[in-house]
């Protein structure tokens, strides 16, 4: 992965404030409790007028590799949002306002399937946005991409899977528990702010590694040496900041750590080389992945104790111990002695 693409990344992972989306969190009856579908679900695409298509096939694509292997939740809306400052080239007057009027529409169609009783104007869809949320009442999982694919292409493929991983970690980790008092944004259920990041942050990484076809229609794909450097970065990024991810759990913790500039250090770059150290104990992706179906059943902390067999605890002070041993190995050649080199075969 380039310079470039590092750096898109780290853009990317700055305005996906999964944690922090507004939510429709009615609250629900014990014998009421709206579900989100997992299996033959709604998966829509809703996209400004005269979107590219190049671009629109191949984040469905993404979409449509990844939920294949990993299980269709819903109903996903995918919103594909173009503005007016996309185009490299001086903008077309009429162009202009047909995008803006497009813009209301698909906000008024946002808002519907939310819930709102709005227009949709409250809705932020300036240039680099990309992030997932959900309703309660109706059940709805929603992403939506402003990124431009002039500016950030390869988040076509990257992105998607990121925020798709929020959809599956809202799907499988709801329950009455997770929606009384609206928690849905915290802890208990959906897990802790490092690893609802951390996962989708890696886990988009190592699927767009292992899957190269899905970048046919860019200049490169996401080379093992890309992965090394972006996981060797994150780590670099994390033992800088001296902060743990234990202090990286709730909404509150979200909020603190963004008042000190650490939200990317900790959540993000934190997350993902934990999560790294997690996908390492399963020993393949397939068995990293199985985690998420039994949250619900368990609450988030219990299945993570059963599926990765170690305390959350003492998994945090392990973690610790490894961190401070562990030596970046960014812009080197990825050799055996990287602490992910493990990562170039995992399946």
């Amino acid at each position: 992965m380039s310079t470039v693409l590092r750096r898109s990344l780290l853009k990317y992972v700055a305005v996906s404030p999964w944690i922090i989306n507004r939510v429709m969190a009615d609250s629900t009856s014990e014998t009421n409790i709206p579900k989100y579908q997992i299996g033959d679900t709604v998966i829509e695409f809703h996209t400004t007028d005269g979107y590219p298509q190049r671009w629109k096939e191949t984040y469905e694509n993404t979409i449509k590799h990844f939920s294949n292997r990993w299980g269709r939740v819903g109903p996903t809306h995918i919103f594909l949002v173009e503005n007016t400052d996309w185009n490299p080239e001086p903008d077309d007057p009429a162009r202009v306002e047909q995008l803006k009027i497009s813009q209301r529409q698909l906000k008024q169609t946002f808002a519907n399937l939310q819930g709102h009783g709005s227009d949709g104007s409250h809705l932020e869809w300036e240039t680099g946005n990309h992030w997932a949320g959900w309703s309660i009442k109706p059940p709805q999982l929603m992403i939506t991409m402003t990124m431009s694919p002039y500016r950030d292409a390869d988040q076509f493929v990257i992105g998607p899977i990121h925020e798709y991983m929020h959809a599956l970690q809202t799907a499988h980790g709801y329950g009455q528990e997770a929606i009384d008092g609206n928690r849905m944004g915290q802890s208990l259920w959906t897990g802790p702010a490092w690893w609802r990041e951390g996962s989708a942050v890696l886990v988009s990484a190592v699927y767009s590694y292992q899957t190269p076809s899905l970048f046919k229609s860019m200049k490169r794909n996401m080379s093992w040496r890309g992965l090394s450097d972006e996981m060797n970065r994150n780590l670099e990024m994390y033992q800088k900041i001296e902060t743990s991810i234990s202090s990286g759990v709730t909404h509150d913790d979200w909020q603190r750590l963004e008042a000190q500039q650490r939200v990317h250090s900790v959540v993000y770059a934190g997350g993902s080389v934990a999560c790294a150290h997690l996908l390492k104990r399963t020993g393949s992706l397939d068995k990293f992945m199985q985690f998420l179906p039994k949250v619900a059943k368990l609450g988030w902390q219990p299945a993570f104790e059963q599926h990765f067999g170690i305390s959350l605890p003492a998994f945090y002070e392990q973690f610790a111990k490894d961190v401070a041993v562990a030596e970046p190995r960014q812009h080197q050649p990825p050799s055996e002695d990287n602490w992910c080199y493990f990562l170039k075969s995992i399946k």
